[in-house]
């Protein structure tokens, strides 16, 4: 499903091109057991090694959760499956009627192993806790809260509800106002509604679409960061720009991803999952951003002529204005905002320390082989363990200024094998990143910036 990546060879080290190309699955070797294994052990076992510890309990727990909903809803509060023990915890606000409520649930189901059930004491049923709840969303829908609830959760052990909201010290002195009568102040940041425990704490409002969502198939305006792919290869959008003569806009990255006259979009499908970007290359193709309309090679830089953009780049959870473009200088620091570093857990990388300021490297890919002019940067091992990856090809480098960037240019390659390996394909990312500059790619197909859509 098209061309292998290629080898480049630096001035002084290997490099290596950094557009991804969908490869195949492979089978991972699995940890051993243990006796014991923590949560986070379990997690990184294969789904069938999983089933055969979380099954059972999930059967348990299906058992004791529609009892405790039904029949046993006077004591019943909650429950938490303990993958590690072996056990779930239910959590009754009368831990002697534990026999009675083990009954129940093995009346719902009989095969479950009533053995590894622990009674746990708690201090409200889930039926108050509902009611606690339904009463404040209640008074917010009828606009006498002086706050914002983002959520409200069942604590786990049924000691109350915990409340996430806009303005915490409102919300607990307008809670303590609005039922004066009955309330007793718990803590500095506790009140009782409804006669149970309520636990504000700043929350944060929930959308509909992730951030990850968004990098992987955005719409128009298409920004810095955003996924790109012809269903062959995988890049990252960088520098969202417009010809200086008629304001036509483009977006600029790296001109070993895509071939001259290729329509390119953004990502399809499902978005991959956190740790596992590779195996998300589907092939698919998504939101149209352009077509290849011109490509330099001393820059390794190619335009994609089509769709609107914006001089913004796409960061680990939103988006932050670009605001200027500049040349990168040794000692400097700088980020880079590539979708597969990101999608690979490591979120926007920052903290690259610039080694060299101008070095040349030669490079082969789908055009032939041709020298290239740029920046050379290393990670600083003690705050992220890649500075680039496979598919990070054209993102933008960019340095921070608050909550502005300037442009720095775009991925090009990487050197120095670091931590990561995928299939056939060998080591992903790498320790060192090769990027060309803003000012100079910019100036070369005459463009700017495009602070405005």
């Amino acid at each position: 499903m098209g061309r292998p990546l290629t080898y480049i060879a630096g001035i002084g080290a290997a490099a290596l091109a950094l557009a991804a190309a969908t490869v195949p699955q492979t089978a991972t070797a699995q940890p051993a057991e243990p006796n014991k294994l923590t949560l986070a052990q379990i997690a990184t076992l294969s789904p069938e090694a999983q089933g055969r510890i979380l099954d059972p309990l999930r059967a348990i727990a299906a058992a004791a959760g529609q009892a405790g909903k039904t029949t046993e809803a006077d004591i019943y509060s909650s429950l938490k499956i303990d993958a590690p023990d072996g056990r779930v915890d239910v959590y009754l606000t009368d831990p002697s009627e534990a026999a009675d409520f083990i009954k129940a649930a093995k009346q719902v189901n009989k095969h479950i192993d009533a053995t590894r059930i622990t009674v746990l004491h708690a201090q409200y049923t889930l039926r108050a806790l509902h009611a606690a709840r339904n009463h404040l969303l209640a008074q917010e829908a009828a606009h006498q809260l002086p706050y914002k609830i983002y959520t409200a959760a069942v604590a786990t052990d049924g000691s109350g509800l915990q409340v996430g909201v806009d303005k915490p010290d409102s919300a607990l002195a307008g809670t303590t106002r609005a039922s004066s009568a009955t309330a007793r102040r718990d803590s500095s940041t506790a009140a009782n509604v409804s006669g149970v425990s309520v636990t504000f704490s700043k929350g944060q409002h929930a959308t509909t679409t992730s951030w990850s969502d968004t990098k992987w198939h955005d719409s128009s305006p298409y920004i810095g960061g955003d996924q790109l792919t012809d269903g062959n290869f995988y890049c990252s959008a960088g520098l969202p720009a417009v010809r200086t003569s008629d304001n036509k806009p483009f977006m600029i990255t790296a001109g070993h991803c895509f071939t001259t006259g290729t329509e390119v979009f953004t990502g399809a499908g499902a978005t991959p999952t956190m740790g596992h970007y590779y195996d998300g290359l589907t092939g698919s193709t998504g939101n149209y951003v352009g077509t290849v309309a011109s490509v330099s090679g001393p820059w390794d830089a190619e335009t994609l002529s089509g769709s609107n953009n914006n001089s913004d780049e796409s960061d680990s959870t939103t988006w932050h204005p670009v605001t200027s473009s500049g040349y990168s200088y040794n000692g400097d620091l700088v980020c880079q905002d590539g979708v597969a570093s990101f999608f690979m857990q490591q979120g926007t990388v920052c903290g690259i320390d610039v080694t060299n300021q101008d070095i040349t490297y030669s490079i082969t890919d789908w055009s032939g082989t041709h020298n290239v002019r740029g920046v050379e940067g290393t990670r600083l091992s003690s705050n992220i363990p890649w500075a680039v990856a496979h598919g990070d090809s054209g993102t933008m480098v960019f340095s921070v200024s608050g909550s502005t960037r300037q442009a720095r240019g775009i991925d090009s390659a990487g050197s120095g094998p670091c931590c990561y390996s995928y299939g056939t394909e060998g080591d992903m990312a790498f320790n060192y990143i090769l990027w060309t500059e803003a000012p100079d790619i910019l100036g070369h197909f005459g463009m700017k910036l495009n602070p405005a859509t």
